[in-house]
């Protein structure tokens, strides 16, 4: 076999095996990581009321707006 054919194979076979090890990797922590936290969403600690309990009623979100890019000026 030629040196160019070997060198060829195992650069292939390089690559495949680096990117089945990265698969295998993401898969393996995203499991890990959706089991030590217990699979349920977090929620942000305003969510939850005085006592831990999670607030069930409509909650109001509020957006503030700068004024000053929003003006034009036509000098």
């Amino acid at each position: 076999m030629s040196t160019s054919v070997i060198l060829f194979f195992s650069t292939m076979i390089t690559v495949l095996f680096f990117v089945v090890g990265i698969t295998i990797g993401w898969t393996a922590n995203d499991f890990l990581y959706n089991m030590m936290s217990g699979g349920d969403q977090q929620l942000h600690p305003e969510m939850y009321d005085e006592e831990g309990l999670f607030i069930n009623e409509e909650l109001l979100a509020v957006r503030f707006v700068d004024d000053t890019e929003e003006e034009e000026y036509d000098d």
